[in-house]
């Protein structure tokens, strides 16, 4: 019995999407400070905006009192959609048919 050949070819498609966050806070942040408080937010919940994150944060560099940040410092963060890539790619890889 003849072995049946076959043919694989590999499709990888990819585009690139766009997450949307706006953090607000009362004190002027760090950047890893804002790293850390928009990764605390629930993406599939785009409508609500989460409050009081600032116990989120790694406050090393001791600029605000334990008060500072418990009654003082407020920082929310919103997800406020996702912008999707419309320029689609397309790779495919294979052993093909000449034309």
């Amino acid at each position: 019995m003849e072995k049946v050949k076959e043919y694989v070819y590999d499709i990888e498609e990819y585009s690139q999407d766009v997450r949307h966050y706006q953090v607000t806070s009362n004190v002027k942040l760090t950047e890893y400070e804002v790293q850390q408080i928009y990764s605390e937010v629930d993406i599939n919940k785009s409508e609500d905006t989460t409050h009081n994150l600032q116990q989120y944060i790694d406050w090393s560099d001791e600029r605000f009192s334990e008060d500072d940040i418990k009654n003082k410092i407020n920082v929310s963060v919103r997800f406020e959609g996702t912008e999707y890539g419309d320029d689609c790619q397309v790779d495919i890889t294979g052993e093909f048919e000449n034309d």
